[in-house]
């Protein structure tokens, strides 16, 4: 008899992922080789990512549970506070380093469909947001969900992390995380940078076109009914992207 588990917090779909024992388990698809295999490169190069453990009984993948609590809202306290920002970019440059050399089986399929990884390109997490970072002891501790992972420019993971990280975007939208009052962004971004080692108007640049990627998906992934960009699409996020896409233009001279 198959047991569900317990189902876990965040997600736009709750209950997708369920934790059972020391494990975590979800739908498993055409994309599950390639991103088991992913984890198992991670774990050999000892970054605090899941360990694959391949499928359960009822098919579904089954990766390691990793203890401390995940960044969902409010955030903890130490990703609050401004060197949080360097924490998450200092883990970010250290994926992007673990991930370098990595080789998908053949054919690499992604959650997104079948595409190789070109030259000059990584795998990228994809998704590498506070809510899929792990803190424990007021330290980031691990990243989880993997499972927007795809080729792509490093720069591409970067702008996508620190929109996050540094929250460039509208007042409003700075205060689900936690924040009384909009927090001091140039200061959170320089440390993002800091903690990635890069500039501060390549961050910039990188947030920009982040966000003009992550809107072109969700239309054109959303449109053709691929999940989880269908539901992305239904739940607005494309015009929350676009709002932040249109904070960042208007203050990115502020920001460096």
């Amino acid at each position: 008899m198959t047991q569900t588990g317990q189902p876990l917090a965040g997600g736009l779909v709750e209950g997708r992922v369920v934790r059972l024992g020391e494990t975590v388990r979800r739908e498993a698809g055409a994309w599950t080789p390639t991103h088991q295999a992913l984890l198992a490169h991670l774990q050999n190069k000892g970054f605090p990512a899941p360990v694959p453990l391949g499928l359960d009984e009822a098919g579904r993948e089954v990766v390691s549970w990793l203890p401390g609590r995940a960044a969902n809202w409010p955030w903890p306290p130490a990703l609050l506070a401004t060197q949080g920002a360097r924490q998450v970019g200092a883990l970010l440059r250290r994926y992007h380093g673990a991930v370098a050399g990595f080789a998908p089986p053949s054919p690499a399929i992604w959650r997104h469909g079948a595409e190789a990884v070109s030259a000059g390109q990584i795998v990228l997490h994809g998704d590498f947001g506070p809510h899929n970072l792990i803190w424990s002891g007021g330290r980031v501790s691990g990243v989880i969900d993997f499972e927007l992972a795809r080729p792509g420019d490093a720069m591409e993971d970067t702008g996508f992390a620190v929109v996050r990280a540094a929250q460039l975007r509208p007042d409003e939208q700075t205060r689900p995380p936690g924040f009384a009052a909009p927090p001091d962004r140039a200061a959170r971004l320089a440390a993002f940078a800091e903690g990635y080692g890069c500039a501060r108007d390549d961050l910039v640049r990188a947030a920009r076109q982040a966000q003009r990627d992550e809107i072109d998906r969700i239309e054109r992934f959303g449109a053709a009914g691929l999940e989880p960009w269908s539901t992305f699409r239904r739940r607005g996020i494309d015009d929350l992207a676009r709002q932040e896409l249109a904070w960042i233009e208007a203050n990115a001279g502020r920001l460096v």
